[in-house]
C-alpha cells in the first residue's frame, strides 16, 4: 500500500495496464492454443477428393479438421464450379476473414507495451516536479522532503518498464504464432490451386479422349456400313 501511494495516480494506472496485458496475452494464447495449424492430414484427404473431383468430401474433410487452414480451404473448394478467379477471390476473402480473427487483441497489446513506457516517464516527470516544488518550499537543507517526488519517479519508471518489457516479449511472441498460421494458408493456397489446375486438366484429357473414342467409333460404323452395302 505505501508504494502504491508513493507511486501516484499513475503508478495506480500502469497497474490497471498490466492486468489488461495479462488478459489480453493469456486470452490470445490460449485462443491461438486451440486452433489446429496442423494440415498434412488434411491436405492429404482434401487433394485426394480434388484430383476424384469429389468436392463434397474434400468439404466434408475441411469440416471433420476446423481450423483456420481447413475454413478457408472449405470456402475455396465451394467455389471452384465458379472457375479459378472465383476460387481465388474466395480464398483471398476468407484468408482476410482469418487473419482479422488471429489479430484481434494483438494491437491492443503492443500499445499498452507502448504507452505503459509513455506513463511511467510520466510518472518520472511528475516527481520531479513534486520534488523541486519541495525544495522551492523548503530549501535544499532537508533531503527527507525530496524523497517522495524523487521516490515516485523511480517507481513509476520501474513499474512503466516492468510493464513495458514483458508485453512487447508477449506480443512478439503472439504475432510470430499468427504468422506461422497465415504461411502455412498461403502455402496450402498454392497446394490447392495445383491440384485443382491438375484435376481440370485431366478431365480435359478425359473429355477429349471420350470425344475421339466416340469419333472413332461414328468412323467405324460407316466404313462397316459401307462394306456390306449390297451391289
Amino acid at each position: 500500500m505505501d508504494l502504491l501511494l508513493s507511486g501516484g495516480p499513475v503508478l495506480v494506472v500502469i497497474l490497471l495496464l498490466s492486468l489488461y496485458a495479462l488478459y489480453l496475452f493469456f486470452t490470445r494464447l490460449f485462443k491461438l492454443a486451440k486452433e489446429r495449424p496442423d494440415s498434412d492430414r488434411l491436405m492429404a484427404r482434401v487433394n485426394a477428393a480434388v484430383l476424384g473431383r469429389n468436392l463434397e468430401m474434400a468439404m466434408i474433410a475441411c469440416d471433420h479438421h476446423g481450423g483456420p487452414v481447413a475454413r478457408v480451404l472449405k470456402a475455396a473448394l465451394a467455389r471452384i464450379p465458379y472457375g479459378r478467379p472465383a476460387v481465388e477471390a474466395a480464398f483471398q476473402e476468407a484468408y482476410l476473414s482469418e487473419e482479422q480473427h488471429l489479430t484481434r487483441g494483438l494491437r491492443p497489446l503492443a500499445t499498452i507495451a507502448q504507452v505503459a513506457t509513455l506513463l511511467g516517464l510520466l510518472g518520472t516527470v511528475t516527481g520531479m516536479i513534486t520534488a523541486f516544488a519541495e525544495i522551492s518550499q523548503q530549501g535544499t537543507g532537508n533531503p527527507s522532503a525530496l524523497a517522495g517526488g524523487i521516490g515516485q519517479a523511480l517507481i513509476t519508471t520501474a513499474a512503466g518498464l516492468f510493464v513495458a518489457i514483458p508485453a512487447v516479449l508477449g506480443h512478439s511472441y503472439l504475432v510470430s504464432r499468427v504468422e506461422g498460421i497465415l504461411v502455412e494458408l498461403e502455402r496450402r493456397r498454392e497446394e490447392l490451386m495445383g491440384n485443382v489446375a491438375q484435376a481440370v486438366a485431366l478431365k480435359g484429357r478425359e473429355s477429349a479422349r471420350a470425344g475421339a473414342d466416340r469419333t472413332g467409333a461414328v468412323k467405324t460404323e460407316a466404313t462397316q456400313a459401307d462394306t456390306f452395302e449390297p451391289t
